[in-house]
């Protein structure tokens, strides 16, 4: 009998492909999420459950099941203040979190994968490294950072089997096209003039295909339970370094740099050491900056 596997916030641009892989690893894969997927996103062999992570009623549901697996990719990225809807997203990340693992059938859960943010971080001067203490600036970033000792904690006390990711910058195929990626994509394939900030931002870009498998790596690896991985390429790159790039790929495209301002708050240096995710996980990137963006870069014209 395979083993099953429940992906939250399944119907996401990264959650989409950790379902197909997932269904070609063998797993009976669930995807719980909030929306129905339209018709045209659905994947062949998927089962989907329609739940609000935030209605404790509709989450007894889950008692229904018994998971071998749980990845949770569920939310979305928001940089509100407290005031202006930052209270909500603190539901979504981490009220959500406890309620699900309060109900959560554990007899037999081997493994649960956290998907935290390089946004706990802060303003910490890369490389971040897991063990530096954190710097949430943001209801979002503090409600990632708070899920991320959530796992820790009920591992030293109960023996959970979680363990947290950090990935930093993830893009490919499927992500939404307001991303700096895909946003330089779509415009340079045009032809078109197009704002962007000037570029000194440091940051760290993984492909899709090297995340999704890292996450299954630490699915089934119990020497990480309890703790906190960083993912990513490991190799910092600017923004300007990032769009010249693509630019230079299609061969066509007019970045305006400088003409955007830089987010208050956002971090200029942020990427991670990825030397516990190598040598825990036995994971090396395989996507190179410029593997990744032709490859992305084909899927756009195709689309």
């Amino acid at each position: 009998m395979a083993e099953s596997l429940l992906i939250l916030g399944g119907n996401g641009f990264i959650g989409r492909h950790v379902a197909k892989k997932g269904i070609e690893e063998g797993y009976e894969t669930f995807i719980l999420s909030k929306k129905s997927p339209i018709l045209s996103e659905k994947i062949n062999g998927v089962n989907y459950l329609q739940i609000d992570l935030t209605s404790s009623k509709e989450l007894e549901i889950i008692k229904n099941y018994k998971f071998n697996y749980v990845i949770n990719l569920s939310g979305n990225i928001n940089h509100c203040d407290i005031r202006n809807g930052g209270i909500s997203v603190i539901e979504i990340h981490l009220n959500s979190l406890i309620k699900l693992i309060s109900i959560l059938p554990k007899d037999q859960l081997n493994g649960f994968v956290q998907i935290g943010t390089s946004d706990e971080y802060g303003n910490t001067i890369g490389p971040q490294y897991e063990d530096q203490p954190e710097q949430p600036f943001t209801p979002y970033s503090y409600a990632k950072f708070a899920a991320s000792h959530f796992i820790k904690y009920l591992f030293r006390s109960e023996e959970f089997p979680g363990k947290v990711l950090r990935p930093f910058l993830i893009y490919g195929p499927g992500q939404k096209e307001n991303r700096l990626i895909p946003y330089v994509i779509k415009n340079s394939l045009k032809d078109k003039t197009f704002k962007i900030s000037s570029g000194e931002q440091l940051r760290d870009f993984l492909y899709i295909k090297d995340a999704v498998d890292v996450i299954f790596a630490a699915l089934t690896n119990k020497s990480i339970n309890g703790k906190i991985v960083n993912i990513g390429s490991g190799k910092p790159l600017s923004v300007r370094y990032v769009v010249e790039t693509i630019v230079k790929i299609i061969g066509t495209g007019k970045p305006l740099f400088g003409s955007k301002i830089i987010r208050d708050g956002e971090s200029l240096c942020l990427y991670p050491n990825i030397k516990f995710a190598k040598n825990a996980l036995s994971w090396e990137p395989k996507y190179s900056l410029e593997e990744g963006l032709k490859d992305y870069i084909e899927f756009l014209k195709n689309k």
